[in-house]
């Protein structure tokens, strides 16, 4: 089976673990403190705090942008539960706004409309590495004075048009789970240049304190172990090799997937860069895309759907209060089916899910 996901450690890495087990320095220590100066440096001196994962990043981030009860931010209907969950957990108010089914991010003119008075942040996704319409967004949260947080998990090393790589500029939220483009297993980041919100997401990452027992906030548990840090460390190296490498991959099937009953990723919207986090095909319906789940598994190609809902119908956001109705993310749900797009794919493996997608006809009864 072709894989989606497969997380590539070497003798380098092993042995940043083995320094740090030496140590016997396992939580936050040098390590930690080492991996957020390289990521500092990378985005242009940017404050940079590791955390123990995106989703906890996001929660405080939010936080630290005072986000509570009965807050509302805005936020794409489309992405992994984990984007609302920091909301929802904090008493604010998740307000849905639909998206664009060609780059599947959130909508800018949907954004406009659903701005209140009590809007405290825009909340989008660089939904499968290919970054949101930043620009504007920015433009907009500016005129109603209001935040962005940036949910950047899946967009390491993706690149905004007008603005730059991701990270460098405003606040984002990177995650390393092990199936990300560059990963440790778990582990996230929060990137800002508002030393503000730098300050309190430090607090809050530690049970609100920075000196031992001296607690300013009720905060989090939201450190990363050395380890992690160790780990990722190595793995920041490779991030420009990792996101050439599956954008390479992704042109190689736009150009080589033959096959009018699949829709296939732009490569490119505007002048931005997707690193292709995934690549996400699109089929008519939810039969045509199950039908091709099954075809390609039968050829040994594993796929995902990404996702198989959405967060504005979700049940459980249902059952809360906060589910809307939005169109192109239901269509999304229905239709989606991604690929293996990872930087370790051989040729070899490039040429048999690219024949084997190009064979594929609808088999429905």
């Amino acid at each position: 089976m072709i894989s989606i996901s497969k997380l590539t450690l070497d003798e380098s890495t092993e042995e940043a673990v083995l320094r740090v087990l030496r140590t016997g320095q396992l939580a936050m220590g040098q390590e930690t403190v080492d991996v957020e100066n390289a990521f500092s440096k990378r985005f242009d001196g940017a404050q940079c705090i590791a955390v123990s994962n995106g989703t906890v990043g996001i929660t405080l981030a939010l936080a630290a942008m005072g986000v509570g009860p009965g807050d509302e931010v805005i936020t794409t209907s489309f992405s992994f539960i984990g984007t609302i969950e920091p909301i929802i957990q904090l008493g604010a108010i998740p307000i849905f706004a639909d998206i664009d089914v060609e780059t599947s991010n959130i909508s800018v003119e949907e954004i406009k409309s659903l701005i209140t008075d009590k809007t405290k942040v825009i909340l989008p996704v660089h939904l499968y590495g290919r970054p949101v319409d930043l620009v504007e967004i920015r433009k907009i949260a500016v005129e109603n004075g209001i935040y962005v947080l940036e949910d950047a998990c899946q967009a390491i090393g993706a690149q905004v048009e007008g603005i730059g790589e991701i990270g460098s500029t405003g606040t984002s939220v990177f995650s390393f789970y092990g199936s990300k483009n560059i990963a440790c297993g778990e582990g996230g980041l929060v990137v800002t240049d508002d030393p503000s919100i730098a300050e309190r997401v430090k607090l809050l990452r530690s049970h609100g304190s920075i000196e031992t027992y001296k607690h300013q906030a009720v905060g989090y548990n939201g450190r990363m172990t050395d380890l992690q840090a160790a780990i990722l460390r190595v793995q920041f190296e490779k991030i420009d090799t990792v996101t050439m490498g599956r954008r390479g991959n992704a042109q190689y099937f736009n150009d080589s997937i033959l096959n009018e009953n699949i829709v296939l990723p732009p490569f490119e919207v505007g002048a931005s860069i997707s690193c292709f986090h995934q690549y996400t095909l699109r089929l008519e319906n939810r039969k045509y895309r199950d039908d091709l789940q099954n075809w390609a598994h039968l050829h040994e190609v594993e796929t995902r759907a990404y996702y198989p809902y959405t967060l504005s119908g979700h049940p459980v956001v249902k059952e809360l209060g906060f589910g809307v109705s939005c169109k192109n993310a239901e269509i999304l749900a229905n239709s989606v089916l991604s690929i293996p797009v990872r930087e370790s794919l051989s040729l070899t493996e490039k040429e048999h899910i690219a024949e084997v997608l190009s064979a594929w006809q609808p088999h429905l009864s």
